[in-house]
């Protein structure tokens, strides 16, 4: 049997249990990124800051000493500057230093040297006393600190670091995770996979064990059975297939035991039909004996008697063996039989009442209906029920109509009467057991319930549709063969 992997235990759990592995890994991967990042930046902000700072003493102290007179400055801060950008831990792309209005007093570009500066950023910086770290783009990180001792403020140095190899470091790294993510995640998924593989490989088992279990058959022995959950479904599934086969034998005992009384009961019914048929070639045999008695008669007067009562003696041959076929046990044995004779000896055992309640009968039966494979005797007790229950339903005078044609290597059936009828009401119940509409002391009530089992256990189906006061049709299916 097969079956969408999605919709299996096995394919569930993997398929969840990877969501779930994908979405912590991804969260983890997220934050240790972030992380190594934030630390990255941290680093080059740490060094930075103290870059700028150690370099802001050099760079206060030679400012202070030409402001007393004691050096020149002679382009020490120019040096200063060069010093800066040749620091290659850190990519500085600019290095300068302001004087309090913000006029470029050294730069890492002479031709800088002299502009005046007043953008917000330079503003920031110029009214900071305090090491500020500042963003002019996304890829640039600006750090400044003032020259400065106590209140006296001789400038600012400021420099410029490049953050695109640490956008580029974040790249590979993130592409790493990705790649080594990826590759956990798969492994997880096939070892998830193949680890309840092996724990859902003994439910297929069992499963194909009930699969291939037909009901009625043994269960097979319990030679080797596992010690966990499965070895306890499987010993419960044991245990379950021998209490339905005990049940189905109670059930079969009970259901010919049923079978049979429902038997009895239309025979019951029919002992007058059958009485008749016997009587009126007895009285016949009487009459013949009485001629002979009295003698006297011609060869051909004598010989007609004898004929007369040769063809009483194979009627009631006849009736006796249609009774007899009827009233056998109920053992399903099927045989290639012809449809239309089940449907004549029926009629023929049923001719008194047909006759006693004027019944008209009406038959559509194609003379060239293949064989169907059934059990003679018991379909026979099926049209008896279905006939009987129509005779009765009907009165005095009525029609009964029996069609039958094959669609689908299938014998189709109806049967339809003139009668009053069913209710909506109980028509859904007709084929329960004991249930009867005709009064008490007058059914069992197992007449349809029998038929209903009778045609299901051919493998066919019986279907019934009513309305009060037009009529009943039965239609029963059964395969050829």
């Amino acid at each position: 049997m097969s079956t969408n992997p999605f919709r299996t235990l096995q394919g569930k759990f993997t398929l969840y249990l990877s969501i779930l592995i994908v979405v912590m890994m991804s969260g983890l991967s997220y934050w240790t990124i972030s992380r190594e990042k934030d630390l990255m930046e941290k680093v080059i902000i740490r060094e930075g800051k103290a870059l700028v700072e150690s370099f802001a003493i050099s760079c206060t102290n030679t400012m202070l000493y030409e402001e007393i007179g004691l050096v020149e400055e002679g382009g020490l801060l120019d040096n200063y500057i060069s010093d800066l950008m040749q620091k290659r831990d850190l990519n500085i792309i600019y290095a300068m230093i302001l004087d309090p209005k913000g006029k470029v007093i050294a730069h890492n570009s002479m031709v800088e040297v002299g502009n005046l500066y007043q953008d917000e950023i330079t503003q920031r910086v110029l009214t900071s006393w305090n090491t500020l770290l500042q963003y002019p783009t996304d890829n640039v990180l600006d750090i400044s600190t003032p020259l400065s001792i106590s209140t006296k403020r001789w400038g600012t140095l400021k420099i410029g670091i490049s953050l695109e190899n640490l956008k580029k470091e974040s790249s590979t790294l993130i592409w790493k995770y990705i790649l080594w993510t990826g590759l956990f995640i798969l492994l997880a998924i096939v070892i998830i996979a193949f680890l309840f593989g092996l724990i859902t490989k003994p439910l297929k088992w069992l499963t194909k064990e009930m699969d291939e279990t037909r009901l009625g058959d043994d269960p097979p022995p319990l030679s080797e059975t596992r010690q966990d959950e499965i070895g306890i479904l499987r010993r419960s599934f044991h245990r379950l297939l021998g209490r339905i086969k005990e049940d189905e034998r109670e059930r079969e005992k009970t259901q010919r035991g049923l079978l049979q009384t429902e038997k009895m009961v239309a025979v019951g019914k029919l002992t007058a039909g059958v009485a008749h048929e016997i009587n009126n070639p007895l009285g016949g045999f009487l009459n013949c004996i009485y001629h002979f008695k009295r003698g006297g008669q011609s060869p051909e007067k004598q010989q007609e008697y004898l004929q007369l009562m040769e063809d009483g003696i194979k009627r009631i041959q006849k009736t006796v063996t249609n009774l007899l076929e009827y009233a056998r046990p109920p053992k399903l044995e099927r045989s290639p039989t012809d449809f239309n004779s089940i449907v004549e000896k029926t009629l023929s055992l049923l001719d008194y009442q047909i006759q006693t309640n004027r019944i008209e009968v009406i038959k559509n039966i194609s003379c060239q209906l293949p064989p169907v494979e059934v059990d003679r005797n018991q379909m026979a007790q099926v049209f008896v029920n279905i006939f009987l229950n129509a005779i009765q339903a009907m009165g005095e005078g009525g029609v009964l109509k029996i069609g039958a044609s094959t669609l689908d290597e299938r014998l189709i059936i109806t049967i339809s009467d003139t009668g009053k009828g069913i209710s909506k009401e109980i028509l859904p119940t007709v084929f329960d057991p004991f249930f009867t509409t005709k009064g008490e002391g007058k059914g069992t009530g197992l007449g349809l319930w029998i038929t209903q089992g009778i045609v299901e256990r051919h493998g066919g189906t019986i279907h019934l549709s009513s309305q009060e006061g037009k009529g009943t049709t039965l239609e029963i299916q059964l395969p050829l063969r």
